[in-house]
């Protein structure tokens, strides 16, 4: 009797050994999973946690048995010892993602069928009410299901799933040159039509978090710098949804008798808009 009380004990003290350990990993906010059961049997997962943990896991669907569902899918994250921890996201990177994923809009496209036993990637951003209660946006599928979500937040969390996950089947480039964010002239972006960026003048204001706002005086070389950006460079994607209080310069443009054209602003060269802030390319 003694015997079985102690390995009751024994027992009992390795499962809250065990327990701690699986129910400390955070919880997912962020994934992509590639399943092929058609011509093979191949399942790719890679996961982002709530404090930047990055997760990841390839097999056999027959032996990590990844299940179907969101809901599932995130408990199976959440506690499967299949994953293993490959790397961790810095501060700010970890606080881009956040913000892109607290802004995210769901699509209300369904997917459609596009392949033929090539597998389906699928990709989702989960975030969670007061309750710990969770929402899965879906965000793209490629494969023999298609789709894409064309907010542009989702569109900017598709694509860091792919630089993230690079292992992670993904067909979108298979698709067409329409898939993902568009690149757009930075001026129509900024709904500046119609001005001749030759003969604009600048002036410019920077804002300090605690200052605020003072006028910075511009050498010929930066005027003539953010004329040729405003001439030729391209909005190529979002890259957060974050409002900052400073750190941000504002270029206002006139004309020559000094009437007012419009005005664009950056932080650490990215254009900051009114939903957050964007990469520019030239």
């Amino acid at each position: 009797m003694r015997k079985f009380f102690l390995w009751i004990v024994l027992i009992a003290l390795a499962a809250g050994m065990l327990a701690p350990a699986l129910a400390e990993r955070p919880r997912i906010i962020l994934y992509t999973a590639y399943r092929q059961m058609g011509w093979g049997d191949a399942v790719q997962i890679g996961a982002v946690d709530e404090k930047g943990g990055l997760w990841v896991s390839t097999g056999y669907d027959s032996e990590l048995k990844w299940p179907y569902g969101w809901e599932r899918q995130l408990e199976y994250l959440g506690a499967s010892d299949q994953l293993e921890e490959a790397g961790k996201l810095s501060y700010e990177e970890l606080f881009s993602l956040k913000s892109l994923i607290s802004s995210v809009q769901a699509t209300e496209e369904k997917p459609v069928g596009w392949m033929c036993d090539a597998g389906t990637e699928t990709s989702r951003a989960v975030r969670y009410d007061r309750k710990g209660n969770a929402e899965a946006i879906l965000l793209g599928m490629t494969g023999d299901s298609l789709l894409e979500n064309t907010d542009p937040n989702a569109q900017a969390l598709y694509l860091k799933l792919r630089m993230l996950f690079p292992f992670v089947r993904c067909y979108a480039g298979e698709i067409s040159e329409s898939w993902g964010f568009q690149p757009v002239p930075i001026a129509a972006f900024c709904r500046l039509y119609g001005i001749d960026w030759d003969s604009a003048k600048v002036s410019a204001w920077y804002t300090d978090c605690e200052a605020g706002p003072r006028e910075r005086t511009l050498t010929e070389d930066e005027e003539k710098q953010i004329l040729d950006i405003m001439k030729t460079a391209v909005v190529v994607g979002k890259e957060n949804a974050a409002d900052v209080t400073g750190g941000t310069t504002a270029f206002f443009f006139s004309d020559r008798d000094g009437n007012s054209l419009g005005s664009v602003e950056f932080y650490n060269g990215l254009l900051v808009r009114g939903d957050g802030m964007y990469q520019i390319a030239r």
